[in-house]
């Protein structure tokens, strides 16, 4: 049983959403035990971001090391994902990332969040700079110069 309840900030319906939650956690039955987890409601990374990471920084970097195609680039992302969120034990002497970008350590839907996403790529451009690659700062007016283009 999962639930979900966003408290935002100020907003008027606030103190009913608070009230549910209470009564959510009143009716759980006690024959369980029950982890509740609070964190601060962040929106998911965007499109723009991901596409940043595949149209940007992955393909420069795939650029000057001679990666090509979809699987290369799939693999690229895995390295940089067990190398930023770390690396877990996948049995006979494999491992995998600890998570991705859209799944969780228990391998559900999980997408990170914007501030993720952008310290995210900080770390793809610094792993790069170690290699003498230049992966450029995501520019977000691109899609206005090539309509104007």
């Amino acid at each position: 049983m999962t639930s979900t309840y966003v408290l935002r900030k100020k907003h008027p319906g606030r103190d009913n959403v608070k009230s549910n939650l209470h009564a959510f956690v009143d009716r759980l039955p006690d024959t369980k035990s029950w982890k509740v987890e609070i964190k601060e409601a962040r929106p998911e990374r965007s499109l723009d971001q991901n596409a940043a990471m595949y149209g940007v920084a992955y393909d420069v970097i795939m650029a000057a090391t001679g990666l090509q195609g979809d699987a290369e680039k799939k693999q690229l992302h895995r390295d940089f994902c067990g190398e930023f969120f770390g690396w877990v034990d996948a049995g006979l002497s494999r491992r995998r990332p600890r998570r991705t970008t859209t799944t969780n350590e228990c391998g559900e839907r999980d997408v990170i969040d914007t501030v993720t996403m952008s310290q995210f790529y900080d770390f793809i451009q610094r792993k790069a700079a170690e290699f003498g690659i230049d992966v450029p700062d995501p520019d977000p007016f691109w899609r206005e110069r090539a309509k104007a283009a």
